[in-house]
C-alpha cells in the first residue's frame, strides 16, 4: 500500500503488519492529495499543492519525471486533487483540481497534450470506462 502525506512524503506499507517498508522525501514544500498507479503497477502518479503531476519509477522509488506545462498548453494553475492513468492506454495520465480543468498528459512526451476545461476537482472524480476512450468526472460545482 502506498500514502501520500500532506507534507510531500510517499510511504510504502506492508499492509499486513503495517509496517513502513519505505519512504520517498518531498522535492519541496508539496501537499500531496492524490495518486494512482499504472495498470502494470510498475509507475506511480502523484499530484498536489504545486500543481506538477510526478511520476515514480516503483522499482527504484524515485521520481522519473515531472510534468506541468509543454509549449502552448500551461497545465494547472491550481492545485490538483485527482490524478488516473487510462488502463487502456497506458501512455495517457489525466488530472484534475481547482482551477476547473482536466489536463490529459502523454507520458512519452512528458506533458500535456490537451486539455478540458468545466469541472471542479476537489476529490478522486476521473475515472475511465474499460474502451479507454470514456471518462466521466464529477464537479463540486
Amino acid at each position: 500500500m502506498v500514502t501520500a502525506q500532506a507534507d510531500g512524503t510517499l510511504k510504502h506499507w506492508h499492509a499486513t503488519s503495517g509496517r513502513c517498508l519505505h519512504s520517498v522525501p518531498p522535492e519541496n514544500e508539496n501537499s500531496l492529495c492524490t495518486l494512482d498507479f499504472n495498470s502494470s503497477g510498475t509507475l506511480l502518479a502523484t499530484g498536489g499543492k504545486d500543481r506538477y503531476v510526478r511520476i515514480y519509477d516503483e522499482t527504484t522509488k524515485t521520481v522519473a519525471f515531472a510534468m506541468k506545462e509543454s509549449g502552448q498548453l500551461v497545465g494547472h494553475s491550481n492545485r490538483i486533487f485527482c490524478v488516473k492513468f487510462n488502463p487502456q492506454e497506458p501512455n495517457m495520465v489525466v488530472s484534475g483540481g481547482w482551477d476547473r480543468t482536466i489536463q490529459i498528459y502523454d507520458l512519452r512526451t512528458r506533458g500535456p497534450v490537451n486539455f478540458l476545461f468545466g469541472p471542479h476537482i476537489c476529490g478522486e472524480t476521473i475515472d475511465f470506462r474499460n474502451d479507454g476512450y470514456t471518462m466521466v468526472s464529477g464537479s463540486y460545482r
